[in-house]
């Protein structure tokens, strides 16, 4: 059993959700297209970095900053896959599952954020 943040549920999905980004986000074809790829892969790669960095600082009121953060970043991902397909540089098929990736992410977040709010220092 993983301990400490690996054992997050929450950062384990925000992980993987940056993976799945890298994986399916290559450098986008077209002006800003390559600049465009590197901002989705910076969104997805700040929300569990930002995740472990309120985990890590142990006081509640610092976690909430945190995961605001990272609940912001997933809103910036979710709109730039959106901009990103509407401009055809991603599959719908891909943007979609994407986007459902990242709502789930940004669903657990608020679930964890809550948690964190309602245990008190």
């Amino acid at each position: 059993m993983a301990s400490g943040i690996a054992g997050l549920i929450v950062w384990q999905e925000a992980v993987a959700l940056a993976s799945e980004v890298i994986e399916s986000c290559p450098a986008f074809s077209g002006p800003g297209g390559f600049a465009a790829a590197e901002q989705i892969v910076r969104a997805a790669e700040s929300i569990p970095a930002n995740i472990a960095e309120g985990y890590g600082r142990g006081v509640n009121k610092d976690c909430l900053r945190f995961l605001r953060i990272a609940r912001a970043s997933a809103d910036e991902l979710e709109t730039r896959l959106h901009v990103s397909a509407k401009a055809r540089r991603l599959a719908p098929e891909v943007a979609d599952r994407l986007i459902n990736h990242t709502r789930r992410v940004r669903y657990l977040i608020q679930r964890y954020y809550l948690w964190v709010e309602n245990r008190g220092d």
